[in-house]
């Protein structure tokens, strides 16, 4: 059975605060989106992550406020930045969040977007950005062996020597990779490879329906392979507005873009990855996707008016 989730937009209540005051308004307006949407059905709650290059609620906190206001959406990171975090200080947060949350929390991790401003992000930061790959690969072997009760040292970029978490996740969450570099002919590189076959309980691209059933079906056998207990879900990120029109619809997408990214996103990458137009246009798109494979959609809403959204795309759907 199809499923869908909804991004919080802990970006987008930054972007919209000239003061203090003003954004804790919009993070009590936040926290009310996440509890009518749970109302509304949707089964899981997400949030996104950047530390200097796009201004937002910090994404664990921002959850266990969640986890206390929802009783049973599932909660996860799309996506969380690992590799700019010391790994031993994340499995106690994300083990802790697991606790508060009762069992509902998803760990969703990539390496983001490379572009000048991450790369200075990095930087900034201390990480060396051609490294994050090879770091978040570490980090995640490093958090599932905590998360699993395993006393725990690393000589590695993170060095640190005999840690252990007394205080473990209700189970071991479910990890999230997310990504979108995928060929058809080669498959994904070798880091992204490595990280799947390891660490993979769900799929989580931005990709269009022409791309996603080759892309999850390679997926799958390198998970089958790995000899894991492990079944791959199928998810995808997908950008949605619905307005009376295309151009409409795509037009609030294409003013709230060009505000959240610190670089440029053409108009035709965002008509490939993103779903806009009326609701005909949009339900056959999102059917699109489901007979490509699509088993749970993350779904953001890419404008300002995320409550008509949320009510527009839960009518559309029968949540």
């Amino acid at each position: 059975m199809v499923s869908h989730g909804y991004v919080l937009p802990t970006r987008g209540i930054t972007m919209q605060s000239d003061s203090p005051l003003s954004l804790s308004s919009n993070t009590a307006t936040l926290l009310t989106l996440a509890s009518h949407a749970e109302s509304l059905n949707f089964s899981s709650l997400w949030v996104g992550d950047s530390i200097l290059t796009r201004h937002r609620l910090e994404p664990l906190t921002t959850l266990a406020a969640i986890a206390t206001l929802t009783k049973k959406v599932q909660i996860g990171t799309a996506i969380y930045l690992l590799h700019l975090r010391h790994p031993v200080h994340v499995a106690h947060a994300t083990a802790t969040l697991d606790q508060l949350s009762n069992g509902r929390f998803i760990f969703g991790v990539g390496v983001g977007t490379p572009h000048e401003s991450t790369i200075n992000e990095s930087r900034n930061l201390g990480i060396p950005f051609s490294e994050r790959g090879a770091i978040l690969n570490e980090s995640l072997d490093v958090i599932r062996k905590l998360w699993r009760g395993k006393n725990v040292s690393s000589t590695g970029f993170y060095p640190f020597h005999n840690a252990h978490l007394d205080v473990p996740p209700t189970r071991e969450p479910p990890i999230y990779i997310a990504t979108t570099k995928f060929d058809p002919q080669s498959g994904f590189s070798n880091s992204i490879q490595k990280r799947i076959e390891q660490h993979a309980d769900g799929l989580m691209p931005q990709t269009n329906p022409s791309k996603y059933s080759s892309m999850i079906s390679y997926a799958r056998d390198l998970v089958e392979k790995s000899e894991r207990s492990s079944s791959l879900i199928a998810t995808n990120y997908t950008d949605v507005v619905i307005a009376p029109s295309e151009e409409e619809a795509f037009s609030q997408a294409r003013d709230y873009i060009s505000s959240y990214y610190p670089w440029s996103i053409s108009d035709a990458h965002l008509k490939e990855v993103g779903v806009f137009g009326p609701p005909e246009t949009v339900t056959k798109k999102i059917h699109s996707f489901i007979e490509a494979g699509v088993e749970h959609f993350i779904v953001r809403f890419p404008t300002f008016d995320q409550k008509n959204q949320l009510d527009l795309y839960s009518d559309l759907f029968d949540l």
